[in-house]
């Protein structure tokens, strides 16, 4: 069952939290939802299902809000502990410890402990070669966690469920995009008919393909749709799995 979110009252009724624009304050609500159990999230993703702009995420790094860990915006939520305290035996590490202890070394971390009732606690606390935790936190559905808005000038609070993920719709956003790079993108998935999990899994597709739907935006719809017919074509002759950089190269 998923960790419940929660946020710090004291954070959200602070006057440099009030004094961010609305759409900062949102943001930062989206990132304490998706954010791993130490307090990890990654924002680009999130920032394009959104449609939040950059300046967002920037105002939450210059208040201090957030830190960011790599050029690829991952950043680590700084009150993370204030907001959500954890147990030690139900803590998944995040699969970006490494980053925390280099990018954050004076940020507290919180160290999982073994369960006492579980025999094996290997697959929570250990993680994978390839950096990812192998445990039970891939099963959590983190679109349904359920965030606790703090009291606001004497309101009671609010308990807001997000919606189900559904890749469908998700895809459907993309493919009306005004954006031409993430439209390209919705119609490459749609093709293809990739089905997602997840947002996190939606977000890490939309960042291998961004560079070459990008390239691609500079051509017409005939020109796109000639292409992706080749493409398509010459793929199911040839018997190979295309790709977008492969649309690229037939429309060149």
């Amino acid at each position: 069952m998923a960790n419940r979110r929660c946020i710090s009252n004291r954070i959200a009724n602070s006057a440099k939290f009030l004094q961010m624009p609305s759409e900062s304050q949102v943001l930062y609500f989206h990132m304490i939802i998706r954010a791993d159990d130490d307090g990890v999230v990654e924002s680009y993703p999130l920032m394009k299902l959104l449609g939040m702009a950059p300046d967002n995420f920037k105002v939450l790094i210059a208040k201090g809000f957030i830190r960011e860990l790599n050029e690829d915006q991952v950043v680590v939520i700084s009150d993370w502990l204030e907001h959500n305290t954890i147990r030690a035996d139900r803590k998944v590490n995040s699969i970006y410890t490494h980053l925390l202890k280099e990018k954050a070394p004076d940020l507290p971390l919180l160290e999982a402990k073994p369960r006492s009732d579980v025999e094996d606690n290997s697959k929570r606390i250990e993680m994978s070669d390839s950096g990812r935790s192998t445990g039970s936190r891939s099963k959590v559905k983190l679109s349904k966690v359920k965030l606790t808005l703090p009291p606001v000038a004497g309101s009671e609070n609010v308990v807001v469920e997000e919606k189900p993920f559904v890749s469908s719709e998700e895809v459907t956003k993309l493919v009306t995009s005004v954006r031409v790079d993430m439209k390209i993108l919705g119609l490459y998935f749609r093709k293809k008919g990739y089905e997602f999990r997840n947002k996190e899994q939606l977000g890490i597709a939309v960042r291998r393909e961004i560079k070459f739907a990008s390239d691609l935006k500079h051509f017409d719809a005939d020109q796109l749709r000639m292409a992706f017919d080749k493409t398509q074509k010459h793929a199911a002759e040839m018997k190979y799995d295309w790709k977008l950089s492969t649309v690229l190269k037939f429309i060149n």
